[in-house]
């Protein structure tokens, strides 16, 4: 089920967005739940209090805060969510491409080009949700979605999964991590996924929960902070930049 919202500060383009996306998802056969906002504060509080997207149609010239300014604050909050910016001004196109936004649609190109965005991130969507790893042991047989490893530390003769918690998803906080009897370079190998890195021998990271690197730590949307090898940081600031950058 996929959960969308749709923000924009005029009412009759916010429902012309709504009955498109409507309309698109029913025809691809895309279950999802629309959530509509007249402001970007109220959504982001929504955000802030835990509410979950997956994807979001935000218009870019909105008073209080603009679509830009919203699209950071989600992207920290919300790391996996797809977002399309929707406005009347090509101006800000290369601006929207630097955010690494998933599609810019001209508002008055709604009716031809919204669907086609709406399909690609449908099946993105669909992509991602699907990509996961089987955690198999004599106790436990799991399968768990790669986009909710945030990373995978050695412990002993175990790797440690460490998941994303997401209270929308009625998970229990004290129960986020996996532990299996592999070592580091034997699941590195099983994940065949480039979003993933050994930043030092005892930790491997998923590249989408990074927001960022200080010194010799990596940071991570919880706000862990996990050691980098000096040898490998060099590369693994090359390998982050060229993830971010080609990240749809």
């Amino acid at each position: 089920m996929l959960q969308i919202g749709i923000c924009d500060d005029e009412p009759l383009l916010l429902n012309e967005i709504k009955v498109i996306t409507e309309d698109c998802l029913q025809r691809q056969q895309a279950f999802s739940i629309l959530s509509t906002y007249t402001d970007g504060r109220t959504l982001l509080y929504e955000i802030q209090d835990g509410k979950h997207f997956d994807l979001l149609l935000l218009d870019i010239e909105m008073p209080d805060l603009s679509g830009m300014e919203l699209a950071k604050q989600i992207h920290e909050l919300l790391p996996d969510a797809l977002m399309i910016f929707v406005t009347a001004h090509y101006k800000y196109a290369v601006d929207a491409y630097e955010l690494h936004i998933f599609r810019y649609i001209p508002k008055n190109q709604l009716k031809t080009r919204l669907p086609h965005a709406l399909k690609d991130a449908a099946s993105f969507l669909e992509i991602q949700n699907t990509d996961s790893y089987i955690i198999s042991s004599q106790n436990l047989f799991e399968r768990i979605a790669l986009r909710n490893i945030l990373y995978i530390e050695k412990d002993g003769k175990n790797a440690l999964f460490h998941m994303a918690y997401d209270k929308n998803q009625n998970q229990d906080p004290a129960n986020q991590t996996k532990r299996l009897r592999k070592t580091l370079t034997e699941v590195f190998d099983d994940l065949h996924s480039d979003e993933f890195y050994f930043i030092e021998r005892g930790f491997i990271v998923n590249l989408r929960h990074v927001t960022g690197i200080s010194r010799c730590d990596c940071i991570l949307t919880d706000q862990t902070h996990l050691p980098i090898s000096q040898s490998r940081l060099p590369e693994f600031k090359k390998k982050l930049n060229l993830y971010w950058k080609n990240k749809v």
